[in-house]
């Protein structure tokens, strides 16, 4: 098979979308990982706890930027009719509704798995912010900017990418579903099986609201109550 059979039938908006996805993935890993900071701009000399805390503003600072300028660039490649437009609240009834009910069910199994020691080796991912009220509100600010950016690229990127080009509902949703429990790989057991269900979850409220703003809320809901009762459990 020569290469112009290989990418025989590949649109030119398809042929953009794949490799935006595989330079993003990449970017996010690195240079978008909170290892980039300590390696290259954490002071030597500084506390080891400050460094963490300053290298997650970073990760999260990095997630921002790198998965939304991936949403951003789905007008260039062919798909105008997605894009940072997709927080809007769309179908906010239903969106509304069955964020609540997800909130709330979740709310015991986070209580459950935060007690888990794997949890508690691992989160919060900056202990240092619960020093002092303004270093906690900065860190809940760029956990935010982080989960923006998460939900830009899978649910957004990915899941109304995919569709936008012509791809089934349900292989957009396995795809963002994947690539999305990759991530979650290194992280405690019960947080990598999680990842599947609840990348299921937030991608139907995404496609059946038409809106990124119901996972969105429900993402960073789940990752204040883990930090937070995370921290109680360990202090």
């Amino acid at each position: 098979m020569n290469l112009r059979e290989l990418v025989a039938g590949v649109t030119r908006a398809e042929f953009m979308f794949w490799t935006i996805t595989l330079a993003v993935m990449v970017l996010f890993l690195y240079p978008g990982d909170e290892r980039t900071f300590v390696q290259h701009f954490a002071d030597p000399a500084a506390d080891p706890a400050w460094v963490q805390y300053q290298s997650y503003l970073f990760h999260h600072g990095m997630t921002f930027l790198i998965l939304t300028t991936a949403l951003l660039l789905l007008r260039p490649a062919g798909i105008a009719r997605y894009g940072m437009g997709l927080f809007a609240p769309g179908d906010w009834r239903w969106g509304l509704k069955w964020t609540l009910i997800a909130c709330a069910v979740v709310t015991g199994p986070t209580w459950v798995s935060s007690r888990d020691p794997q949890f508690l080796a691992e989160y919060p991912l900056a202990p240092f912010a619960f020093t002092d009220p303004s270093l906690l509100a900065l860190f809940l600010f760029s956990y935010v900017l982080y989960y923006v950016g998460w939900e830009s690229f899978y649910r957004g990127f990915i899941g109304f990418g995919m569709t936008g080009l012509g791809y089934t509902p349900f292989l957009a949703l396995m795809v963002q579903v994947s690539l999305s429990t990759i991530i979650h790989i290194g992280k405690p057991q019960m947080e990598l099986i999680g990842s599947i269900p609840g990348g299921i979850l937030m991608g139907v409220l995404a496609w059946r609201s038409r809106s990124l703003l119901w996972p969105f809320l429900f993402h960073v809901y789940v990752g204040f109550i883990n930090t937070w009762f995370c921290w109680v459990h360990r202090v």
